[in-house]
């Protein structure tokens, strides 16, 4: 199977403003325009349609809801197993595309000052292209101070179509 990559198991995530976004930087430029640099895109994002757009566009993958604590966030290809037993709560059908195959998570408070160079977003590495993503969230799993959070990734040749319940919360404490 193409694409396949090795699982990245990022710890001691805070989610910042109670979330987490997955994105493609370099998309999110595309989308916004070379100026984003300093923007305040938490508030665009959540006081006009911007962020359904950017959601339902597979540029970025909020994550809301999140209560504060230190999490254990895992990024993998759908063929390799979890981990931790079965997820407390899961959430399939969102899409993420990538052109440069450089994914980063943020806590969402990152937004309020976009700088996507910022020392403390995480970076994954991942083949470009299309990738359909269920969130899957696990209480008090082994190696995690508060509790995991894990995208699984499954490949597709061309854009998937936006599935997910932007409403669905996944917070786990």
């Amino acid at each position: 199977m193409t694409g396949i990559f090795p699982a990245v198991q990022l710890t001691r995530c805070f989610p910042e403003a109670h979330g987490f976004v997955l994105l493609d930087p370099a998309r999110l430029d595309q989308h916004l325009g070379a100026n984003s640099t300093g923007r305040d895109l938490l508030e665009l994002f959540s006081t006009t349609e911007a962020g359904d757009t950017v959601t339902r566009a597979g540029i970025a993958l909020p994550l809301t809801g999140v209560t504060a604590g230190y999490y254990t966030v895992l990024v993998r290809h759908a063929v390799d197993r979890s981990p931790w037993s079965t997820a407390a709560v899961s959430s399939p059908g969102w899409i993420l595309g990538s052109v440069t195959g450089s994914l980063l998570l943020c806590g969402l408070g990152h937004l309020r000052h976009w700088t996507p160079d910022h020392s403390e977003h995480r970076r994954v590495a991942v083949p470009p292209g299309w990738y359909e993503i269920e969130v899957r969230a696990h209480p008090h799993a082994e190696g995690s101070d508060d509790g995991t959070y894990e995208f699984v990734l499954t490949p597709t040749p061309t854009q998937p179509a936006f599935r997910a319940d932007p409403t669905r919360q996944l917070a786990i404490l």
